[in-house]
Parts: C-alpha cells; structure tokens; sequence
C-alpha cells in the first residue's frame, strides 16, 4: 500500500501532525486531491507564519497562498526577531486582507505602526477572533482612537486581546461606538479606574468575560449599572474596599472571579459576606492578595488571625476553598493566595514565613497554572523550607548556579519553551554549576530560546549539550559584552548547525557576515555593532544609512536588512 492510496479521514489525521506551513511545503501541488484536503484542512487549521524561515514564507507566497486566499480562516502574522518585516513583506506580494473572505480569526505580534493596524483591521469585516500582541501604537491618540472603533465596528467580532505595551503616557483609548457582537475582552497592560469601566461596559453591552486592571483613587465610587451577562472576570485591582464591593455587586452572575489585589487588606471574613451576598452563582474563586503588615504588631499573630478568618465552614466545607500566607517577618510584606495557586507568575519577596489552611497535600503544593517563574536564591531558599512546586513551566529567568534544590521544585523540564540565565559565577568556581546547568537544558526536550551571557555561553561551550530542539539563542545581555570572531566557534561547541535565530553584539560589521557563512541554518540575525556610526541624533543617517546599504552591497538579494525602529542601533537581517 502507498501513501496515495490511503483514505481521506486517514490522510487528515496524519494531516494533523503538521502545521499548515509545512503541509503547504510538502504536499501542495502534489495532485487535485491532496489540494483539495489541505484546502479542507486550512478551514480548521491557522496559518502560522511565526518561527517560518524566509525562504519558506517566500515560497508559500509566491507559489501557494494565491490560490487558496479563499480557503484560508486564521493567519498570525509577526514582525519579531525571528521574522523581521514579516507584515510589510506579506503586503510586499499585492496581498491586502479583502481577498481572505474566510477569513475569522486573525493575530498580529510586534507590529509597531497603528497604520498598518488599521489597514489591517478595517479590510478584515468578518473576524470572530482578534488578538494584537506585543504591539506599540504610535503616541497619536486620534489614530489610537480611529484603530479601537475599527474594532469595537466589526460586527461578528466576539473575541478581543489586546496586549499594547504603553510609553510616555500615552494609553489605549475608550471606544466610542458600541460593540453588540463582544463577548470576551481581554486588556493587558493599561489601568482602567471605575469611571473608564463605566464607559467600557456601556459600548460593551454584551460582555461574557472579562480580563483587565483596575486602580481607582476613589474612596466609595459607584457602579450606576447592573452588568447582567457577565460571567468571567480576571482583574488586578487597586483600589479601596468599598470600589471593590460596588463593582461585584454590579455584577451578579458571576461563575469565576480571578483577582490579584494590591495594598488591600481584605479578610477572610469580608470575602465571605461579599461572596454570599452579592455573588451566589460563583464557582470558581482565585485570590492573589498583596499587602504589608504592621510592623509594630506580632507578625505571626496576624497572620494566624488571618487565616483563622479562612477556616469557617464556607470556606472549608462548602466550597474547599483554600489559602496560603508567605510573609517576610522583616519588612512585613505578605502574599496570600488561595490553593492550589492560580496565577501565570509567582510572586516571592524573600518570604521566611508560610502557613496555610489546608494539611500538607500534594495536590495544593503544585502549581500548576504557572508557566512563568522567576527563580532565584530568595525562591530557591523559600521552596526549601515549604513546600512547593511547578510542573507546568513554559519560560524560566534562572539564577546560575543553582542548589539542588531545584530538581523538587521543578521536577520536570519537557513544557520549558524559553529560559534566561542569570550569572553569579565567578571564574574561579567548580564545573559543578555548569554540569548541572547542562543537566537540565538537556532535559528540557521543547526548548526553543536561550538568553545568557558571555560567562555563562563561555563556560557551556566546554561541555556537551544534546538537546536537539534549541534553535534561538539570546546573547544581547546585560553585560555588555561585544563578541569577536571566537563567537562563531562558542556557538558551533554550544549548538552545532542548529541555531536559527541569533542575537548577539558583535565588534565589527565582517563578524556579521561571518556568522551568516559560516553558520548554515541561521536564518534570522538581530545584532549591534561597536563600528557602527548611527546615533538617534544623527538624523542624517536616516536617509542615507551607510551601515545598511553596506549590507545590502555584500548580502544576496533575497536577504532582508532593516533597522529596528524601537532600537536604532540594532540590526535585523531575515537572511534564509
């Protein structure tokens, strides 16, 4: 039996085991059939053009997506590190996002023109998904202003993420027209006060689930209006208690609330009368409660009073809901959460005291929903004396070297996608950090990304790393190290062929082409340069860029050289 002879259902689940890109590559073209199950097959599946080398998203297209724009339903389009100018290339081609009928769902990563946003966005009229990640809007408000009502105007749209990082005080902008298909909103990074909620929920009558930060200076705002479908909210909220207590009791049919509370002292006690009476459907309570602790009192009192107020029946019978309290006896801060913890990060302040309102049992020591950890010596001291651990980790900033134990507190590395590296070794030290550092990279079977330093990337060089699944490696660290020629073999000791995606500074611009010879699957390059003459107050190089044009002069054709414009002194090459 061949390939070609295997059913339709067995051809798409095999189908499955690729993402659309290499689908694309391998079997497009093949015969009528085949195209027409990839067809089928793209009316379910992303087009994901993140992680794709130029080579590939060059071909795809040139030679396939023309044919198929009326197939194709999710596209994510980023202009990172590993695909610089992604966006404006796919324009590049005489796409413009009319021709994708079909098209529902739609994520953008590192675009950094609220331009090409709105183009984006005003010619996408059917999307249900909408995910802007990583993106800056330019400091124009009234373009802001125009790319937030282009969305909150498309009709079918239920799905929003907005994730805009925010400089110079310059924030998102309230929509000014009314949104009736928005069902679930997600808003990272700016603050909203009560009034702003007010304005949002009004142009949002609809909304289901909601994710965004609150601060309000108010003492007693409040809320005008119930919000009756609401069922899901995930807030970080600082404010006083009694905003807190109008704004849940505007919204009565709560399933699930996941709340992060920042210098607010609410009790157990408190929680419970919020809880009981305004919001009896709730099924699902996460508390992460930040707050510093009178000095002048007993630390520990206060803290069993605390937990005392957690231990009635509801909240130990009713619901089985419950809390852990870490405390630094010193300057008294205190993070209470209930169990098992429930947040992406973990948060540790060089706690020495914790106690919780549950006996010891695994189950509420893991935490699961982490996938983010920051871990070092004041963590690693913690996890020694209580308790914990996190077997969901996906990106790790660690401090190097480490105590063993690190191996209970992470017990497997198999979900690590990306990890920092922090140095404080000295030169003088043993190999043993080293050793154990290679132990655990070689563990973490997905790895994609490493960002380290030149200690660290010097001394891992000389010992033998297996994992096969890196392919990006960070050197543009805090140190401030520039790298000369012996870069090339760190590297090649380090990975071998399989970096793809550099980040380095280097001493001179020929390293640059060195690192693009003589590294064969590099596909991706971002580096400063000591020899290059750019200066943000050299605005003359702007029209005439001598270190660009360069690299143009001596780089194929294909290869693609910009300057990044958040940093004018970075260099980013999308080469094969």
């Amino acid at each position: 039996m061949n390939f070609e002879s295997l059913a339709n259902e067995l051809l798409l689940d095999i189908f499955e085991y690729f993402n659309a890109i290499q689908l694309l590559h391998i079997f497009h073209g093949l015969n009528i059939r085949f195209n027409k199950l990839i067809y089928l097959h793209l009316q379910t599946y992303p087009l994901d053009f993140r992680c794709i080398s130029k080579q590939d998203f060059d071909n795809i297209c040139q030679k396939h997506l023309p044919f198929i724009t009326n197939q194709i339903i999710s596209i994510h389009l980023s202009n990172d590190d590993d695909t610089p100018e992604q966006p404006n290339l796919f324009f590049s081609y005489g796409f413009h996002f009319q021709q994708f009928k079909k098209l529902q769902s739609l994520s953008l990563y590192y675009i950094r023109s609220t331009d090409l946003i709105n183009n984006i966005i005003r010619n996408c009229p059917h999307l249900i998904y909408l995910k802007i990640s990583k993106c800056n809007f330019d400091d124009n408000m009234e373009k802001a202003q125009f790319c937030v009502n282009n969305i909150w105007n498309l009709t079918k749209l239920k799905y929003c993420y907005l994730d805009i990082p925010f400089y110079n005080d310059f924030y998102i902008p309230l929509p000014t027209i009314i949104s009736l298909s928005l069902e679930n909103l997600s808003i990272a990074n700016d603050l909203f006060n009560i009034n702003d909620l007010i304005r949002l929920f009004r142009h949002t009558p609809n909304i289901r689930n909601l994710n965004l930060k609150i601060q309000d200076t108010s003492n007693d705002e409040q809320f005008p209006f119930i919000i009756p479908l609401l069922s899901k909210l995930k807030i970080s909220f600082k404010g006083s208690l009694d905003t807190l207590k109008n704004l849940l009791q505007s919204m009565p049919n709560l399933s699930e609330l996941i709340i992060e509370t920042d210098g607010i002292f609410i009790d157990g006690y408190q929680w419970e009368h919020i809880i009981i009476n305004n919001l009896n459907k709730l099924k699902v309570f996460r508390l992460l409660m930040f707050y510093k602790m009178d000095l002048e009192k007993n630390i520990n009192e206060e803290v069993d009073q605390l937990l005392e107020s957690f231990q009635t029946k509801f909240w130990l019978h009713e619901h089985q809901w419950f809390v852990r309290c870490d405390s630094d006896s010193e300057y008294g801060f205190t993070y209470l959460y209930t169990l098992p913890y429930g947040f992406k990060k973990f948060y540790n302040l060089a706690s020495d005291m914790s106690k919780s309102t549950c006996s010891i049992d695994k189950k509420y020591n893991a935490s699961n929903f982490v996938n983010t950890l920051s871990l070092d010596y004041f963590l690693l001291r913690f996890a020694s004396q209580f308790p914990i651990q996190f077997s969901n980790i996906h990106h790790l900033e660690l401090s190097v070297p480490f105590d063993d134990i690190l191996w209970s507190i992470i017990p497997k590395f198999d979900r690590l996608i990306s990890i920092e590296l922090v140095s404080i070794i000295h030169p003088d030290e043993s190999d043993r950090p080293i050793n154990d550092l290679r132990l655990l990279l070689n563990r973490a079977i997905h790895l994609y990304s490493i960002t380290m330093d030149y200690l660290i990337v010097s001394q891992l060089s000389l010992v033998q790393i297996t994992n096969k699944s890196i392919r990006r490696l960070d050197l543009i660290a805090g140190d401030g190290h520039f790298y000369g020629l012996e870069c090339i073999s760190l590297i090649q000791s380090l990975l071998g062929d399989q970096c793809e995606v550099l980040l380095i500074n280097i001493e001179n611009r020929s390293i640059a082409l060195d690192l693009i010879e003589k590294m064969s699957n590099l596909r991706a390059l971002t580096f400063q340069c000591q020899d290059d003459r750019w200066g943000d107050s050299n605005e003359s190089l702007l029209i005439d860029d001598e270190f660009i044009q360069w690299l143009k002069h001596r780089l194929p054709s294909n290869c693609l050289v910009v300057r990044d414009e958040s940093e004018l002194s970075a260099i980013r090459l999308w080469i094969r």
